[in-house]
């Protein structure tokens, strides 16, 4: 927690949504997943690095392209600004 009360995981995933907004295009092949709580708050993103080998364990996450990624984050700024 920082002095300001913002959650560090919160900063991560805002300061994402800003990077994301600023790309001209997004990058071929990279991948993300992410986690919600109850709430349908975001909790988590990763990144996936290697996205047809992680297609492959079994109970592998949803995987989200740059720009469905950007969508979700957008939605989830606007819910619970």
């Amino acid at each position: 927690m920082f002095k300001n009360g913002q959650h560090p995981q919160k900063i991560y995933i805002m300061s994402l949504r800003t990077q994301l907004k600023s790309l001209k295009r997004s990058l071929r092949g990279r991948r993300w997943t992410i986690t919600q709580d109850a709430s349908g708050k975001l909790t988590k993103v990763k990144m996936i690095f290697n996205p047809d080998e992680y297609r492959q364990i079994k109970g592998a996450k949803k995987m989200y392209t740059d720009k469905k990624l950007l969508k979700i984050l957008e939605k989830n700024y606007e819910t619970f600004r």
